[in-house]
């Protein structure tokens, strides 16, 4: 009897063992995502900036015309939207007031290589007024212009003041810098606005680029956005150098020119040519990494003539060895452009792996 009592116990723990093994949440346990094949939804009017986490295989979708200026929590640099071209000019005026129109003015635009030090807002001054071109909307209808005036610095926030070029509409707004790179805000709507997320490795977004001629090489037949400093939005790839992200590059057919002759030797070359399967931790180190902002850029992709037929080379045999901010190593390679669905302009899809020694 004894003997029975005993067993009986000994199943009971054991049952009872069992179930609270089973009822542990499974949010405890975290599975890290070693690779994926993903596509970028930016549309085909480039109207969505796409923040990729390799290391979750997350992507994060932000509507371009969430924002218009980006405010460095620990400098002074201000970014603009490029992606829905944004751009800047300096009115001779010197008082806020006295700005009543940008006519004859030009417009800069920042850099397309993420470099703080060549914003189109670059310099600037306190108390001296600029006027922001507030760019375009994702129907290509543009937003209007303001002045704007920078009024207070500090290492907490910044203080601005900005109105419709007649004065009417005049806001005064003070922006608390918040936890991450930058603040970013929206002059349309008023208010700080939420952008990037807390941890991504690359963005892929629209940017201004100028076609033909700059109008300082025109002379007085210069009509700029006519004939001359003519912008159109491009894709590119943006890696987070801020929080330490590097990356290199395996380009099989580096020597060869990049362009868009649809015949050119390199326009011929296909993902067969790739070493993307081969490519260990060693390569990355012997390749030798960078930390610009466009170290991937637009390297990935080109529009082949005529340019009217939208037709995009995606160069799949360039791999690109990407250190997270975490110190883990990834290779990643484009694979289209018309990805998606809907095989539509504006869905890159990638694919990545962990680089393993």
């Amino acid at each position: 009897m004894k003997f029975l009592q005993l067993f009986a116990l000994a199943i009971m723990t054991s049952l009872l063992f069992t179930n609270c093994v089973e009822d542990e949440p499974e949010s405890d346990i975290k599975t890290i995502e070693l690779g994926a094949t993903l596509t970028a939804s930016m549309g085909s009017d480039l109207s969505t900036q796409v923040y990729v986490n390799l290391s979750e295989a997350l992507i994060t979708d932000v509507p371009v015309n969430t924002w218009e200026l980006a405010f460095e929590n620990n400098g002074e640099a201000i970014r603009t939207n490029s992606a829905k071209k944004v751009a800047v000019t300096v009115p001779s005026e010197g008082s806020f007031d006295e700005v009543t129109s940008d006519q004859g003015l030009v417009y800069v635009y920042d850099a397309e290589d993420g470099d703080l030090s060549k914003t189109a807002l670059a310099g600037w001054e306190l108390n001296v007024p600029y006027i922001l071109d507030l760019g375009i909307d994702q129907n290509g209808n543009t937003l209007g212009k303001k002045k704007l005036m920078i009024t207070a610095h500090s290492s907490t926030g910044i203080s601005i003041q900005y109105a419709n070029l007649d004065g009417s509409g005049l806001i005064t707004d003070t922006v608390v810098f918040d936890g991450g790179d930058f603040t970013f805000y929206s002059l349309i709507s008023e208010q700080t606005v939420t952008v990037e997320p807390a941890n991504w490795d690359f963005v892929l977004t629209g940017v201004s680029l100028r076609t033909g001629a700059p109008c300082a090489a025109l002379g007085p037949g210069a009509v700029p956005g006519i004939n001359c400093d003519v912008y159109r939005l491009s894709t590119t790839a943006m890696i987070n150098h801020y929080n330490g992200v590097e990356l290199a590059v395996d380009d099989p057919f580096a020597d060869l020119e990049q362009n868009d002759d649809p015949t050119s030797e390199k326009n011929l070359k296909t993902i067969e040519d790739s070493n993307y399967e081969l490519l260990t931790l060693n390569d990355y180190y012997s390749l030798g990494s960078s930390d610009a902002g466009d170290a991937i850029g637009r390297s990935w992709l080109n529009i082949l003539t005529p340019h009217s037929s939208a037709i995009y080379k995606v160069y799949d045999f360039i791999t690109y060895l990407v250190k997270d901010q975490d110190g883990n190593y990834y290779k990643v390679r484009f694979l289209a452009y018309k990805g998606g669905d809907n095989a539509e302009n504006g869905n890159p899809t990638f694919e990545y792996a962990r680089l393993e020694e």
